[in-house]
């Protein structure tokens, strides 16, 4: 009898004659009949959503596709310029940079509203842990993850439209409630204007949907894969990647570090 331990996993099979994903046959249960929205969940959750659900998951989605010529699309020009045989390369350089700084901050965002009140904690002052948090970051002359928007100031649309749809959909919860009271209790703090922004909100929303805080950045990845897609796309029709580099060298400028 052999010792090596099984490797199972919950997410899918394939058999002769049929594919299983989480359970459902794939071509008789799922094709044509859901769509990619329902598929997200279930995959990530383990069961269908709820219709309240299912359009939650449609505007995490979506809410991060474009923002117009940021880093990642740049990114992923110059890489399809000098690799147009692999566009999967230029789609994989615009997502490798979704981090703590652009595009990725849910997952953070996602960790502070986790750590400051745990999903087992049944009950809490919400006040007072919002408090704690802004004094926490503050005392360490940190950012907090998820609020403010250098581009967005007064206020991120993409953000006010997902609570928006959270509250209509029945999703808004402890998390989305907590993150806007330490929007609040920041701006008290600082004096001036720091709302919630899009990432923020994504990680509020999917912890209330039951999401791990871990995976929170799914929705950001899975959206801007579709906008690097297009980037590349047009790309292919309207090549700008030449200028996008020549830019980039008329701005160089070189300076011998003399004390090195």
């Amino acid at each position: 009898m052999s010792n090596q331990p099984k490797i199972v996993t919950a997410l899918g099979k394939a058999e002769l004659h049929r594919i299983l994903v989480r359970g459902y046959d794939l071509t008789e249960e799922l094709v044509g009949k859901i769509t990619f929205s329902q598929m997200t969940f279930l995959m990530l959750m383990g069961r269908l959503p709820t219709p309240g659900q299912i359009r939650m998951t449609d505007a995490l989605l979506t809410i991060l596709v474009e923002h117009g010529m940021v880093s990642s699309a740049v990114v992923a020009r110059l890489t399809y310029h000098t690799a147009p045989e692999a566009i999967q390369g230029a789609v994989a350089a615009a997502i490798l940079g979704a981090g703590s700084v652009h595009l990725g901050s849910s997952e953070w965002s996602a960790k502070m509203l986790h750590e400051a009140f745990p999903r087992e904690t049944k009950e809490g002052d919400l006040d007072a842990i919002a408090a704690s948090v802004v004094n926490r970051y503050a005392e360490r002359k940190q950012r907090l993850p998820g609020i403010g928007h250098r581009t967005h100031a007064e206020g991120d649309p993409r953000a006010e439209r997902l609570f928006l749809i959270a509250r209509e959909t029945e999703v808004f919860g402890r998390y989305c409630e907590l993150l806007q009271r330490i929007s609040h209790t920041a701006e008290a703090r600082h004096g001036r204007r720091l709302p919630i922004n899009v990432t923020g909100a994504i990680a509020a929303t999917a912890l209330d949907m039951g999401l791990p805080w871990q995976i929170t950045k799914a929705f950001a990845l899975i959206g801007r894969t579709l906008g690097a897609i297009a980037h590349v796309s047009e790309e292919m029709r309207n090549p700008m990647a030449r200028n996008i580099d020549a830019a980039i060298k008329s701005a160089l400028a070189y300076e011998p570090d003399l004390k090195a």
